[in-house]
């Protein structure tokens, strides 16, 4: 099979339309298709992902260790029984049908200091290297379980797109599987149709994903151009 080779500029056109098609699909999340989430993890997949049936597009740009990541969670405390969702925000719903649902936290958290890996201490929104961004824990369900973002991406994407798995889409779609609490949103679109998704975390969480991905980009522009340049 033929490899096509790219150039930079090639590249960076590439770049920009994911880009477009990531507040595409944000947007119309936030309209209330939260099932955008498996598109939106599919175009999160693209740019990062390296695996043997595609390139990521942040390695081909030459940018996997230049960028840092900007991270709006930090990780779940490890001293707590309780189930986190590190990315999301609580929001209770008043009214006849009061109940309670997750929703993406965005830019509506405060200059706080947030949990990193070794237990230390960072101001939320601070930027963090890749690979903690991508596997640090979450999200932590109610036995305990704890799942990444790579996790998280890896497994909705499934639904987001026609390539086959690649070796770790599988293991994570069948983690996220083996959680009780968590298992129906990698069940298939039927059970989505007649289930609340408000009240999981995993489709909110990977629209702050796609939140902080775009800040990521958004905030080192000049080193993503700069790179162009020389």
């Amino acid at each position: 099979m033929a490899v096509r080779i790219h150039s930079y500029a090639d590249l960076l056109t590439m770049l920009d339309e994911l880009v477009h098609d990531m507040k595409s699909a944000s947007e119309q999340f936030d309209q209330g298709r939260l099932v955008e989430a498996t598109t939106l993890a599919t175009h999160i997949r693209k740019l990062v992902h390296q695996c043997d049936e595609s390139d990521a597009l942040i390695d081909q740009l030459g940018l996997q260790g230049q960028l840092t990541w900007v991270d709006t969670a930090g990780v779940p405390n490890p001293k707590t029984t309780s189930s986190s969702a590190c990315l999301t925000l609580m929001k209770v719903c008043s009214g006849a049908r009061r109940h309670a649902e997750y929703v993406p936290k965005l830019g509506m958290y405060p200059p706080a200091p947030i949990r990193t890996r070794d237990g230390g201490s960072i101001e939320r929104g601070s930027r963090i290297s890749f690979d903690h961004w991508w596997t640090n824990p979450v999200v932590k369900d109610y036995d305990g379980m704890v799942f990444s973002r790579k996790q998280l991406v890896l497994a909705l994407a499934r639904y987001g797109c026609d390539t086959a798995d690649d070796a770790e889409t599988a293991a994570a779609c069948e983690t996220l599987h083996s959680s009780r609490s968590l298992r129906w949103v990698v069940s298939g679109q039927k059970v989505w149709a007649s289930t609340a998704l408000e009240s999981n975390p995993v489709m909110a969480s990977i629209r702050q994903i796609g939140y902080e991905t775009l800040q990521t980009i958004r905030q080192q522009r000049d080193i993503i151009e700069g790179t162009l340049a020389a």
